[in-house]
């Protein structure tokens, strides 16, 4: 007879002893340590004592902690992973110091190093440019078309609303290069003849997103298990991923059906506008109606995401602010059905995240979400996305309308740059706190070049201490870890140290509760059960 033996029984579970374990759980804030079953999930949560015990009675393998701190993974609000995956592998990453004189030569440098060759078709995708490099703050696409005359070459900047193309990328794109004409939400600069000079503002970047190769589905999976990788280093169990298309749905979906998916997604898919997707609406919209077809075990699909305005960047200000009338400005809309849309997606109840910069789009966007609770009252819990304009009258109305702060790029929160930007820019979380707004924190990764959000959010300890009933480092490890998790419905699963939930969970060098988060590293990064980074040997 053949013993039958079994790695899912009781006995194969790992004891966690000696640790100063922070569960975000008010009935259990505290213990020593806990068991995780073998399909990954807390089954106990306590002292050393207990835990030992049921460990040699089982005959448990069992982890010593050594009184490091531990909590729950962190979920990230607002991530690119397709495109942050994409520049640690495939495109240039040239920086931000690039000036006219150097900007060609760095993109071939660049090139030398990319892991994957010709991952676009022979197109150049590169990061970031940035306008104080060039003669009067103005790119011109003769400075890169010495060097790429032939090869079309397209590097981002304004934190991906704005993209600068040579020559033969927009003659590849379909732009009229003498007589382009203009369109809603966008903004092409041209040379004082009316040509394109190669830069374009948001909308203006459309022809050229879409008409840009695309990657394999193959090499997106790569690149995503990549960045996926580089979140797991910065303690980041799961996120939502906030321009989500085609491409990146059918490659979660297969990752998850292989077991190759380490964090769990919520995919935000793009109504609009078209390029911030690099698709076309075509394919979007019906998309977003049959994403429950994608919907796996890591991988959620409830979401859509709408860019309701730009970004209050130099040379761009394309952000949506309110006119002499208080009324938001049409003209920097880059999309004009988000009313209507947000009164659809509610309906069916899927939660639309929407890009808000600018006073007039924040409001417009609480306006619409208004309408849409009068018709439907218990509709899902909806988020504006950034929260860097947010006029005073509108504070209490998140709360009301049961709307998530979602307050990113965190990197940005206390920053010189946004410092003199003369109010444009306010992460103002001590009056979202008064106010008793939910709040989650994002990194907007794809727009900076590490996810890790200890830094960024050190610098707001205390003004979060100073709004919230908790202290601010407490008040800060809430929102990165159970807000998350409540915001896309998943605080039954995770979010929290708690029997029954999955066992998603970080161990640092430093107390975040304490507010320490400057300097913080994460020494080890479990997701269900399983260690996805560890320090000592990564």
């Amino acid at each position: 007879m053949t013993l039958s033996i079994s790695s899912a029984t009781p006995e194969n579970s790992v004891a966690y002893i000696n640790g100063r374990v922070y569960t975000i759980n008010n009935a259990q804030p505290w213990a020593s340590g806990f068991i995780v079953s073998p399909d990954g999930r807390f089954t106990y949560i306590g002292g050393n004592d207990d835990i030992q015990n049921t460990a040699k009675e089982l005959g448990l393998v069992t982890v010593d902690l050594k009184q490091r701190f531990v909590m729950p993974g962190i979920h990230d609000a607002h991530m690119h992973l397709l495109y942050s995956g994409m520049m640690l592998t495939s495109d240039v990453d040239i920086g931000m110091e690039s000036t006219s004189e150097t900007i060609a030569e760095e993109i071939q440098n660049g090139m030398c190093r990319c892991e994957y060759i010709n991952a676009r078709q022979d197109w150049v995708m590169a990061a970031m440019y940035s306008n104080p490099g060039f003669p009067n703050g103005v790119p011109d696409r003769k400075y890169l078309d010495e060097k790429f005359p032939d090869q079309p070459v397209v590097v981002v900047g304004g934190a991906g609303h704005s993209h600068f193309l040579n020559t033969e990328a927009l003659k590849k794109a379909g732009y009229d290069l003498e007589n382009e004409e203009d369109v809603q939400g966008g903004k092409f600069f041209r040379r004082e003849d009316g040509s394109l000079t190669g830069e374009l503002g948001e909308t203006a970047a459309t022809k050229a997103m879409i008409a840009m190769p695309k990657p394999s589905l193959a090499q997106v999976k790569r690149v995503l298990k990549t960045a996926i990788h580089a979140a797991n280093k910065a303690g980041v169990t799961s996120c939502q991923e906030a321009s989500a298309n085609t491409l990146l749905l059918h490659a979660l979906h297969e990752l998850d059906q292989e077991g190759g998916l380490r964090m769990n997604v919520a995919t935000h898919i793009v109504h609009g506008p078209e390029f911030i997707a690099h698709e076309s609406k075509d394919t979007l919209h019906p998309l977003i109606q049959k994403a429950h077809e994608f919907r796996s075990q890591h991988v959620d699909t409830r979401f859509v995401k709408i860019l309701l305005d730009g970004v209050p960047l130099p040379p761009l200000f394309t952000h949506c602010e309110l006119d002499s009338d208080q009324k938001p400005n049409q003209d920097k809309l880059l999309v004009l059905d988000a009313a209507e849309a947000i009164k659809k997606y509610d309906s069916q109840g899927v939660t639309v995240k929407v890009h808000c910069t600018g006073h007039g789009a924040t409001r417009m966007t609480l306006d619409a979400i208004e309408k849409a609770r009068a018709a439907n009252p218990n509709g899902p819990r909806h988020e504006v996305a950034h929260c860097s304009g947010v006029h005073d009258d509108e504070y209490a109305r998140f709360r009301q309308l049961n709307v998530t702060a979602e307050m990113s790029p965190a990197e940005f929160f206390v920053h010189p740059f946004t410092a003199n930007s003369e109010g444009l820019m306010d992460w103002n979380f001590r009056k979202m706190l008064n106010a008793d707004v939910f709040l989650t924190i994002g990194s907007d990764w794809g727009a900076t070049a590490d996810p890790s959000l200890f830094g960024p959010v050190s610098r707001v300890v205390e003004s979060v201490g100073n709004g919230s009933k908790e202290r601010g480092g407490e008040a800060l490890c809430r929102m990165l870890t159970l807000h998350g998790a409540m915001a896309v419905g998943a605080d039954k699963e995770v979010g929290s140290i708690e029997v029954g939930k999955k066992a998603n969970f970080i161990m640092l060098d430093k107390d975040l509760s304490l507010g320490d988060f400057d300097g913080a590293t994460v020494l080890r990064t479990y997701f269900e059960g399983e260690c996805v980074w560890d320090s000592e040997v990564s």
